[in-house]
């Protein structure tokens, strides 16, 4: 239910607007049955105009209680369950343990003692001279491979709202796991959306998020083949106890399946 109210809130605009078109229509159809009211001649046609009136007006009470429904979901309702959709979409998996490797250090080799016998037997011998076969074909060295690019995590204008991983212009793919850092004096709740294009500033939508603070750690998890191959921004916003946030943070990632 929270996920259907997440997105009625995000197309409200065309709700309204495909009500505004219904309306313009039904505006225009009265005014055609009024002209035709008032050139009625029999009664029948008298009550046909009467019953298109009564449609008419049963479809602009529809439209008001579609607009008025819209509106409250989208101002109230979707608000109110937000950490809810948060907390069923995308629960913060831990981050896998890495054990430190401990250095052990070498035992000392111990120094050999060289007596007058054994320096007369190591002395070096004369070595065949071996033939060079000058046709042989020298191989050709490999090929170094080429060094993997060097990511850089994205300059976010507050530390208490930063991405970790994906850096900035990585290439990902599959199941991505967003790093990064969410926390606040008065944290309430932190949000992870996405918007087509690179360093978007609008047309963001909800997908993933939480109600606890997280430091360098994972703040959501999701599969990059719902988003579609293509260049796409990443923010992350964290939201305090009185509805105020610090400056989100952005990121552009190139998703490439």
């Amino acid at each position: 239910m929270g996920i259907i109210i997440q997105y009625v809130a995000t197309y409200a605009p065309w709700i309204y607007a495909t009500c505004g078109l219904v309306a313009l229509y039904h505006i225009y159809k009265i005014w055609l049955v009024r002209s035709e009211r008032r050139q009625a001649v029999f009664s029948l046609e008298r009550e046909k105009a009467i019953r298109d009136t009564y449609s008419i007006f049963a479809v602009a009470m529809i439209l008001l209680l579609a607009m008025g429904l819209t509106y409250f979901v989208s101002t109230t309702l979707a608000t109110a369950v937000e950490p809810l959709v948060a907390e069923a979409r995308a629960p913060t998996p831990p981050l896998p343990f890495v054990p430190t490797p401990t250095n052990t250090p070498l035992p000392a080799t111990p120094t050999p003692t060289i007596t007058p016998e054994a320096a007369l037997d190591a002395a070096p011998t004369e070595a065949p001279v071996e033939e060079i076969d000058l046709f042989e074909e020298t191989p050709e060295p490999p090929t170094p491979e080429p060094a993997a690019p060097v990511v850089q995590a994205p300059a976010c204008p507050d530390d208490r709202s930063a991405f970790i991983r994906p850096g900035n212009n990585e290439s990902v793919r599959g199941v991505l796991n967003v790093i990064g850092t969410a926390t606040h004096e008065q944290f309430q709740y932190y949000k992870v959306e996405f918007a087509p294009g690179a360093d978007s500033t609008e047309g963001y939508v909800y997908i993933a998020g939480g109600n606890a603070p997280v430091v360098n750690n994972v703040l959501a998890s999701f599969d990059t083949n719902a988003l579609g191959n293509g260049v796409w921004t990443l923010r992350l916003v964290v939201v305090d106890l009185t509805g105020n946030f610090p400056p989100p943070c952005r990121v552009t990632i190139n998703v490439a399946n």
